[in-house]
């Protein structure tokens, strides 16, 4: 993704040149809505201690979270849960996604503590966010056929849950998955690309620096095995996508729109028999611990993000 920059209008600098650059920065213009809250109390050290209470009280959270529920289902299941790949029934899959709730509460107590402002200041104007959400998630709707079919060409498909049972969770499913890539965007869109935009930084840092870590948070090779290095760039460039779509909408909601249609994509329709399946209606014909088939889609995967990407940008526009 090339990052535009204002040029100096000098004898170097033509005046048409400095008119196109001057246009491109004003695209994330919008963007002053997250970073000004934000420009408060912004310094390179709080900024380190609020991911570190972030990251703290997330897994502290979550391990509570996970005793309770090793006291209510018992060891068994819970060994399950928590196996390699990964969980792969409705149940399970419910209490991962549902764990990322968590995550809120912890940056949202981040925010109110560290940085003394509403966490609401993360998303943006609601009202706003809400629209933009909604004309992005509609879009996507009308790109699903042919993103299902990109990544289903050529593939063996398997039948998972069976069409009632998946109808009858989709309500539950589309509720879970809204909270986990809520969650994600908050984190990572919401406070550390703001925060980091807030400190004066280039954008081309902030972009980047969420968005890599967000992409190294994905690397598991014990899983993946020899396709977990194309993991980790197809969801760093995703990251940057997002931030991208952040900054020139001025909320989370187009970020957020896009994550959510990605992963229901992934995780509630299409997925894999062995790992995050246990929601999906259709599921592929191979592990996901198969590395080279894994990669062998990672051109699908890519032309996928392009689509999706451009048209929340149409969407936008609008």
């Amino acid at each position: 993704m090339k990052v535009g920059q204002v040029l100096r209008s000098d004898e170097f600098c033509t005046g048409q040149q400095s008119a196109r650059a001057i246009s491109f920065h004003m695209s994330y213009e919008p963007y002053e809505a997250l970073i000004a809250p934000a420009r408060t109390k912004a310094s390179i050290l709080r900024l380190i201690f609020g991911i570190v209470i972030t990251a703290l009280l997330y897994m502290l959270l979550l391990r509570l979270s996970w005793q309770v529920v090793l006291q209510v289902s018992g060891p068994t299941w819970f060994e399950q849960t928590m196996q390699i790949p990964g969980p792969s029934s409705p149940s399970q899959m419910f209490i991962l996604l549902g764990g990322f709730g968590f995550m809120t509460a912890a940056v949202s107590f981040t925010v109110w503590f560290l940085h003394h402002h509403s966490p609401l200041a993360l998303i943006g104007d609601l009202a706003r966010a809400k629209g933009q959400f909604l004309r992005s998630a509609g879009r996507l709707y009308g790109v699903a056929i042919g993103a299902f079919a990109i990544a289903t060409y050529g593939e063996t498909l398997l039948p998972n849950l069976p069409l009632i049972q998946w109808l009858v969770l989709l309500p539950i499913t589309l509720a879970f998955l809204f909270i986990q890539v809520s969650a994600e965007e908050l984190v990572f869109r919401g406070y550390l690309q703001s925060q980091l935009a807030a400190l004066g930084l280039h954008r081309f840092v902030w972009i980047m620096i969420p968005s890599v870590i967000f992409g190294l948070l994905h690397y598991d090779p014990t899983v993946m095995g020899e396709a977990a290095p194309w993991i980790v760039l197809s969801t760093t460039v995703f990251g940057m996508i997002a931030a991208d779509l952040t900054a020139r909408s001025g909320t989370l909601g187009p970020a957020i729109a896009l994550h959510f249609f990605w992963n229901f994509c992934s995780i509630g329709l299409l997925g894999f028999p062995d790992y995050l399946g246990g929601l999906a209606l259709l599921s592929y014909d191979f592990s996901i611990m198969d590395g080279e088939k894994l990669i062998s889609l990672m051109p699908y995967d890519a032309a996928f993000m392009l689509l999706a990407y451009l048209t929340v940008r149409i969407a936008l526009r609008r």
